[in-house]
C-alpha cells in the first residue's frame, strides 16, 4: 500500500480487477472477432479438462484518472502474475512481453497515456510450451527447454489465466521500494529495513519517519532517519528498536492474531528537482504502510517452537487455488474445526490473498512450491551457458516471492522446492536466507542424495513419501553422527489407503503402519505431518471414499467484485467430468452463505480426536472479528455509473494508505480495509466524497454483513 504525491486523498494506485472478456484464440497479429465471454479478473482457464486451450485472449478498457500528474512520477501497469507467456496491447499497438509466470510483470504506460483518457488494453497468454517458455527456448537444448517449460509435473495440462490483480499505478521518482520487518520475541526487538529509490537525475537528501501503529494509535515511535540518495540510486536504511510488550501473534496458546501496521513516511525539501531538468519542484512525499505480525519461529537443536513454545504442525495440502477471502475465511475456519493447524497450497504458490485471511484468522501456513512451474530441474542440462540461464531463471523468481510475501506473520516455513537434487536447490536456499532469517527454511530431505552443505543449510529435514521411505530416512539422520542436530517433520504424506465405498460417517482407512506412527510422533520428537484429503477436496480418492463430503451442488450467482461465483475456482467454468480428478463435476459451495462448503464427515472428527492426542491440546480459537468490508454503489441520477473510479482514504490513522477500484458494470466496488475506523469514500471524476464509519464484522462470513456506501453524482 502506498501514496504519492501532494493530493493523498486521490491515492496512487487504482485496481482493475472485475469484469473483462476473454477468448480462445491462436497467436495472431489481432485478437478474435468472435467468441468473446464475461469473466471475472482474477481468472485461469478451465484445469483438469482433457483439453484446455493452449492460449487466449483477455480484453478490457480503463481510464486513467484525471488528478494523476506524471510530471515527478511514473504511470505504471501491474498485470501480476500472467499464466504463463503474456504479450500486452494498448489500443492494438504492443506494449511488451512476459515469459516468467511467477516473476512480476510490469509496464511503463507514462509515455502513451494521458491524465483522463481511455484505452483498451488486451492481453495474450500461452500455456508456456515451446517458445513461449522463454526467448531463446529455439536455441536451446531439449534438456534446457524442458526446465524452463512452465508445464506442471504430473498434475495436469497448463492451462492460461490472468491470475493475480491487475493494477494501474502512479510511482513516484523518488520512492520507498521495499520495507522489510524483523521481529524477535527473544530479544524484544523489531528491526526495520527500507530502501529508497531514487530515479530522478538529482542527488536528492531527505528524511524517513517510522512509525508502528493499530487501531490508528501510534505503539512504538523509531529514530527518524536522515539520507542522501544519488541520482538513478538507491540506499538502503536499516534499525533496530526495542520492543517490551508487544501482543505477540499466533493463536492461543502461541498468541493472538494482532495485526501492527508500519508506516515509512519519506519526505523531500522543495528544492528537488524533477527529473531530466533543473526546474524546482513541489515537495514530494512518499508513504508506504506495511502489516505485519510480532511473532518469531526457530529451531532450537531438535525441536521446533513459535514464540518460545513446542510447534506441532497438523495440517493438509490441498486448499484449492481461490481468490474469495468469504471463501477462504468460511474454510479455514471450517478446518479448524478438525484441528488443522496449519495449510499448504500444494502444487501451485497460494494466491497473496490466502496469506492476508491466514494472518488476519491467525492460521500458520506453509509457502511452497516457489520454483514448481517456473521452471524445473535441469536433468540432462550439460552446458555451462544453458544451466547458467536456468539458475537465473529460479533465482529471480525466489528474489520476487521472498520479497513479496516475506512481511506475512502466517508464513512460518518457506519450503523452496519439491526436488531433492542439491545442486539446484542449495543457490535456492542460500537465496531465501539471504532475504529473509524469520522463518524455517526447507527442501525435501532425501538423505541417499543430500550433501553436508544442503544439511547445514536446511532448518528441518522435511520428509516426504511412503511410509517406508520415511522411517529409512528417520533411521538414517538420528543414526548419523556427523549430520547437524535440527527437527524432523513429515511435510507431505499419503496416509489414507483408497478404498471406494466408505460412507460418509466412516473414517477412511489408513494404510498399513500409518496409525502406529502418527501416535508415536511426539515421544519420537517428529513436528507434525501434513498429509492429503483432510481439506474433503481435491483428490479423487477421498471424493470416492466419502462420497457425502461436498455440500449440495449449488449455482450461485453473485456478481463481481467478490470474486465468488461460477469463475472464481481452479475449474471456473464448471464444466468437465467426474473422471477428471474427481471434482469437476461436483460444485462446491463457494459462497452460498446459507450452505456449508462441506458436511463434516468422521474423518474429520478423527483428525480432531488425533490432534488432542498429539498436542494435548485443540490447536486455538481463531480471530473471530473480521475485517470490514464495504460495497461502494455509485449512482447518477438514481442509475448506476458503470467502470467508475471509488478511492478510499482513512480519516483516524488506521493502518492504510489510500487507494481506488474501477467499479463494475453496475457502479459498484468492494473494498476490503485493514481497520475498523472513520474513511472517506472519492468518486473521482465527480468531485464528491462521502464519510462512513467501517466496523468489524462479529458474524459467521457471509454477505449479508457486508456494509454499504452510496455515492451519489449530480
Amino acid at each position: 500500500m502506498d501514496v504519492a504525491g501532494e493530493n493523498p486523498g486521490i491515492g496512487s494506485r487504482l485496481l482493475l480487477n472485475g469484469e473483462w472478456e476473454f477468448a480462445e484464440g491462436e497467436d495472431g497479429t489481432e485478437a478474435p472477432t468472435t467468441g468473446w465471454g464475461r469473466v471475472r479478473v482474477p481468472h485461469r482457464s478451465r484445469e483438469f479438462e482433457p483439453d484446455p486451450p493452449a492460449s487466449g485472449w483477455y480484453r478490457t478498457t480503463f481510464r486513467v484518472p484525471s488528478a494523476w500528474d506524471p510530471g515527478e512520477c511514473r504511470i505504471l501497469l501491474d498485470l501480476g502474475r500472467v499464466r504463463h507467456y503474456g504479450r500486452a496491447y494498448l489500443d492494438g499497438q504492443v506494449l511488451g512481453e512476459h515469459y516468467a509466470l511467477r516473476a512480476p510483470w510490469r509496464l511503463t504506460l507514462t509515455d502513451v497515456v494521458e491524465p483522463g483518457g481511455e484505452y483498451a488494453l488486451v492481453v495474450y497468454t500461452h500455456n508456456c510450451s515451446g517458445r513461449y517458455a522463454h526467448p531463446r527456448i529455439e536455441q536451446l537444448s531439449e534438456g534446457a527447454e524442458g526446465a524452463l517449460d512452465t508445464t506442471f509435473w504430473y498434475t495436469s495440462a497448463a492451462t492460461i489465466g490472468m491470475e493475480e490483480n491487475v493494477w494501474l499505478i502512479l510511482e513516484p521518482l523518488l520512492r520507498i521500494d521495499d520495507v522489510y520487518v524483523v521481529t524477535s520475541v527473544r530479544d524484544k526487538t523489531i528491526a526495520v529495513e527500507v530502501t529508497v529509490r531514487n530515479e530522478t537525475e538529482t542527488k536528492v537528501a531527505g528524511l524517513l519517519r517510522l512509525q508502528v501503529t493499530r487501531g490508528g494509535q501510534v505503539e512504538l515511535d523509531l529514530p527518524d532517519q536522515e539520507m542522501t540518495v544519488a541520482a538513478g540510486g538507491e540506499q538502503v536504511v536499516r534499525l533496530e528498536a526495542n520492543w517490551e510488550s508487544p501482543v505477540l501473534w499466533g493463536r492461543p496458546p502461541f498468541g493472538e492474531p494482532v495485526l501492527y501496521f508500519l508506516e515509512a513516511a519519506l519526505s523531500f525539501p522543495e528544492t528537488a528537482l524533477r527529473a531530466g531538468g533543473g526546474t524546482p519542484a513541489v515537495r514530494q512525499a512518499h508513504r508506504m504502510v506495511t502489516r505485519f505480525g510480532f511473532r518469531e519461529v526457530w529451531a532450537d537443536g531438535d525441536r521446533l517452537l513459535l514464540n518460545g513454545q513446542q510447534l506441532m504442525p497438523w495440517g493438509d495440502h490441498s486448499i484449492p487455488y481461490v481468490h474469495e477471502r468469504q471463501w477462504l475465511t468460511r474454510k479455514l475456519v471450517d478446518l479448524a474445526d478438525g484441528n488443522i493447524s496449519i495449510v499448504e497450497h500444494h502444487r501451485y504458490d497460494a494466491p497473496p490473498v490466502l496469506y492476508d485471511v491466514a494472518d488476519e484468522l491467525g492460521v500458520f501456513v506453509v509457502s511452497s512450491n516457489i520454483c514448481v512451474g517456473s521452471g524445473q530441474v535441469p536433468r540432462g542440462v550439460e552446458d555451462e551457458e544453458e544451466l547458467a540461464l536456468i539458475a537465473q531463471n529460479h533465482l529471480e523468481v525466489v528474489d520476487h516471492w521472498i520479497r513479496r510475501d516475506r512481511n506475512h506473520p502466517s508464513i512460518l516455513f518457506w519450503d523452496v522446492t519439491d526436488a531433492r537434487e542439491p545442486e539446484f536447490c542449495i543457490p535456492l536456499l542460500r537465496k531465501v536466507k539471504e532475504l529473509d532469517r524469520t522463518r524455517i527454511v526447507e527442501v525435501t530431505y532425501d538423505h541417499e542424495i543430500a550433501t553436508p552443505e544442503l544439511a547445514e543449510l536446511i532448518d528441518t529435514y522435511r520428509l516426504f513419501s511412503s511410509l517406508e521411505r520415511i522411517e529409512a530416512a528417520i533411521a538414517a539422520i538420528r543414526g548419523n553422527p556427523d549430520l547437524p542436530v535440527k527437527p524432523i517433520r513429515v511435510g507431505e504424506a499419503g496416509i489414507f489407503a483408497s478404498g471406494v465405498g466408505v460412507a460418509a460417517d466412516e473414517v477412511s482407512a489408513l494404510t498399513e503402519g500409518w496409525w502406529e506412527f502418527l501416535v508415536a510422533m511426539p515421544e519420537r520428537n517428529i513436528h507434525g505431518l501434513q498429509t492429503f484429503f483432510l481439506t474433503d477436496m481435491d483428490y479423487r480418492d477421498f471424493l470416492l471414499s466419502v462420497p457425502g463430503n461436498l455440500a449440495a451442488e449449488v449455482h450461485p450467482r453473485i456478481s463481481w467484485p467478490s470474486q465468488s461465483g461460477l469463475d472464481a475456482r481452479i475449474d471456473p467454468f464448471g464444466e468437465g467430468t467426474r473422471e477428471a480428478w474427481g471434482k469437476a463435476a461436483l460444485y462446491l459451495n463457494w459462497c452460498d452463505p446459507g450452505e456449508p462448503i462441506s458436511r463434516p464427515t468422521a474423518t474429520r472428527q478423527w483428525s480432531r480426536e488425533l490432534f488432542r492426542r498429539l498436542a494435548g491440546r485443540d490447536v486455538g480459537p481463531l480471530a473471530t472479528n473480521r475485517l470490514p468490508e464495504v460495497i461502494v454503489r455509485v449512482e447518477r441520477g438514481g442509475q448506476p455509473v458503470p467502470r467508475a473510479h471509488v478511492f478510499a482514504a482513512p480519516l483516524e490513522g488506521q493502518g492504510m494508505a489510500p487507494f481506488g477500484i474501477q467499479a463494475d458494470a453496475a457502479g459498484t466496488s468492494w473494498f476490503t480495509l485493514p481497520e475498523p475506523g472513520l474513511y472517506s469514500f472519492t468518486c473521482e471524476g465527480g468531485e464528491i466524497q462521502v464519510a462512513a464509519r467501517c466496523e468489524a464484522i462479529d458474524a459467521p462470513p457471509g454477505y449479508g454483513h457486508i456494509q454499504e456506501v452510496l455515492i451519489a453524482l449530480r
